[in-house]
């Protein structure tokens, strides 16, 4: 099948390098779609590299624009230290959502192009708190404007129950009210160094009517799950690849009969795990490794 590489946005803002293989990268669908694979090594799925990769996000996700000009050679360990202990200090990490709303940001930035525009963590009163609305809000510069995307991740094993949840999300996230009420939310967090400040905030602004910002806002959804193709290899071989692609080819057609938001552009993003639970453990140790909590 074609695969279309090219990002749509043109980000600012230094990214980390890769990991991800994107086996399918199709952005010319109604429902742009992409499926990205952790790869192997020594016969293992990468499952420490995932991790890895996840924490070289962890900065950029967890402080807010206005601080990262402060990440310096002088500041880098401490500014590290106060990012991993913003996502969450609990020892129930299992029951945390914060990896995937790390894992949604980061493909945002790689495989999109967008430029973060609120931290979720902003909005937190205490490191174990958890932050209601859309997963991440970031924009699109485009060249000839602005747009809106605004993220939304299931972390799940089971792709059919992931499929299921975020499909009544979406319709209940695009509804006026609400969308009213979230943007009333992040206008009040935007930072004074966001690109096209202006033009950011006038779409937030409620005298500008939803008509005109729908007409901007795309919404990338992001799901894994436990993966049976990813589960029976131990190398990327042109086998694997094909039966990869067939079964994420499976499920976007799942997800496209079941979703009819038609109000936005929405993007399906699938990443096939290995184990949720193994990858959960190996963030979660480099994550406390950061705290120095003890």
């Amino acid at each position: 099948m074609p695969v279309v590489e090219a990002k749509r946005g043109r980000g600012l803002t230094p990214r980390p390098k890769g990991f991800f293989k994107a086996h399918v990268h199709d952005m010319g669908r109604s429902t742009s779609f992409v499926a990205l694979c952790a790869g192997y090594e020594s016969e293992a799925w990468r499952t420490q590299g995932f991790a890895e990769y996840l924490m070289d996000y962890l900065i950029e996700f967890a402080l807010t624009r206005d601080e990262w000009p402060n990440v310096n050679t002088a500041t880098a360990f401490r500014s590290l230290r106060q990012a991993a202990r913003s996502v969450y200090t609990t020892k129930k990490s299992a029951t945390r959502g914060e990896i995937g709303e790390l894992l949604l940001h980061a493909v945002m930035r790689e495989h999109y192009g967008s430029e973060p525009l609120v931290s979720k963590f902003y909005f937190k009163s205490a490191a174990n708190d958890t932050v209601k609305g859309f997963d991440a809000a970031h924009i699109m510069l485009t060249g000839t404007g602005v747009e809106l995307w605004l993220g939304e991740v299931k972390f799940y094993t089971e792709v059919a129950r992931a499929i299921r949840d975020v499909v009544k999300e979406l319709d209940a996230h695009l509804e006026d009210q609400y969308l009213r009420e979230e943007f009333m939310w992040l206008s009040r967090k935007v930072p004074e160094n966001t690109p096209e400040l202006e033009n950011v905030m006038r779409l937030l602004d409620e005298a500008t009517t939803l008509d005109e910002i729908v007409e901007v806002i795309h919404v990338p959804v992001l799901l894994t799950y436990e993966s049976p193709v990813v589960a029976a290899h131990n190398r990327t071989t042109d086998a694997y690849v094909k039966a990869f692609e067939a079964e994420v080819e499976a499920h976007y057609r799942a997800f496209t009969s079941r979703n009819k938001q038609r109000r936005v552009v929405v993007h399906l993003c699938l990443v096939p795990l290995h184990n949720k639970e193994a990858l959960i453990t190996k963030f979660d140790t480099l994550l406390k490794g950061q705290q120095g909590l003890g």
